[in-house]
């Protein structure tokens, strides 16, 4: 069919009647010649070419059941976000040159924060079958998040903002990331209550839970220094000097190290207890549960900072340390050999971030109390102990 008025006329039809279907080969040329015998449609031309349909990815993904064979040029697809020709084909979309497509840039869902921690959420794409995060526009060092849609990081300064990325991947590569910006809460002064969400997922807290800390400063020796009430990880302020509830006790921690554990009946997590471990170190900050949990500008107090506490206040047995602000009780301990509980309502002992002077390698200084006595002494780093924290106030 050379004649071009021909074709116009059928090509007509195509949009006046649906139902029309062509049964001979078209050819559209300049020179009268025949279409080849294996196309229904040949095009021919040395200045001219064939544009299919133009969509973006999204409009792309949009398409409803397409078939086998289906072309499209997508004006965004592909690793530099420049225009693609996509076939579709085996349920996928590809694109010509035989690489598939990456997914599109995630949506940032969400965001919320609270003075130490954020919770970064994204809306899934099409064609991803994975997300990676991270904290900065680094996608070889990111973290994979599989197909989760969220990411909680603890251990933050207040009244902070922050910038994070996170990329769609498959296959074929990941995409742009989305960059989310999100601030952490205002600084609470001192003296008020603060909400923190522990997960295990951090590697600190042995169970999932959401705990309330309240603050006090002012105390004898430490002047200029903020402390929560209650130790990292208990639900309450112990009721008594002898309180011997796992409510009361939160969490025992061994030297720097920053897995907690919760001992009600038993030990969580039910790991093996590590003993005899040897490092010329004080309590490394990146260890630090305190800061981990509570957010950056807290820690495990040092040696001097119990001492001075002690001598100020000059205590001499468990009434001392609890009948102050601090509240601290009797909490046990979990024994260097084994793991277990012990001394609950008899005894208390807590950490200081310092290596002991004399063993250096395998102890650490704590502070001691029970009915008879308080002191400041050592003992070794894979003893279990409870935590209290604080942070310094700005003068």
């Amino acid at each position: 069919m050379r004649n071009p008025y021909t074709f116009l006329i059928l090509l007509g039809l195509f949009f006046i009647v649906p139902t029309f279907y062509l049964l001979a080969q078209v050819g559209i040329n300049a020179d009268n010649t025949e279409p080849n015998n294996s196309a229904m449609l040949d095009v021919k031309s040395s200045s001219k070419g064939l544009l299919p349909p133009r969509m973006t990815h999204a409009q792309l993904n949009a398409v409803v059941n397409p078939a086998n064979g289906l072309i499209i040029y997508c004006t965004d697809c592909g690793n530099s976000g420049n225009g693609n020709l996509v076939i579709y084909t085996n349920g996928a979309w590809q694109i010509v040159n035989y690489s598939c497509l990456v997914p599109l840039v995630p949506e940032s869902d969400t965001l919320t924060s609270t003075v130490a921690q954020i919770i970064w959420n994204w809306n899934p794409v099409s064609d991803a079958t994975g997300y990676r995060w991270n904290s900065s526009a680094n996608y070889a060092t990111s973290e994979d998040m599989g197909n989760a849609f969220s990411k909680t990081e603890n251990g933050l300064w207040c009244n902070t903002s922050y910038t994070r990325y996170v990329w769609a991947y498959n296959n074929c590569g990941p995409s742009a990331p989305v960059i989310m910006v999100k601030s952490t809460v205002a600084c609470p002064f001192c003296g008020v209550s603060f909400m923190i969400n522990h997960l295990i997922a951090g590697g600190v807290a042995p169970v999932n839970k959401t705990l309330s800390y309240s603050t006090v400063s002012g105390i004898p020796g430490s002047f200029n220094q903020c402390w929560i009430t209650r130790n990292l990880g208990a639900s309450q302020v112990a009721a008594a000097v002898s309180d011997n509830t796992e409510a009361s006790a939160g969490w025992y921690f061994q030297f720097n190290r920053k897995q907690g554990y919760q001992y009600t009946s038993s030990r969580v997590p039910a790991t093996p207890w590590i003993t005899g471990f040897y490092e010329v170190s004080d309590w490394t900050s990146a260890n630090d549960p305190c800061r981990i949990e509570l957010g950056s500008n807290w820690r495990i107090p040092t040696n001097q900072e119990w001492t001075d506490i002690n001598t100020d206040n000059s205590w001499t047995n468990w009434n001392g340390p609890y009948n102050s602000a601090l509240k601290l009780h009797a909490a046990g301990e979990l024994n260097y050999t084994d793991g277990l509980l012990y001394n609950r309502g008899l005894s208390g002992a807590y950490w200081s971030s310092t290596k002991f002077m004399l063993f250096s390698d395998s102890y650490g200084f704590q502070l001691r109390f029970n009915s008879t006595g308080c002191e400041i002494n050592g003992q070794f780093k894979w003893s279990g102990f409870p935590l209290r924290c604080v942070r310094d106030i700005a003068p």
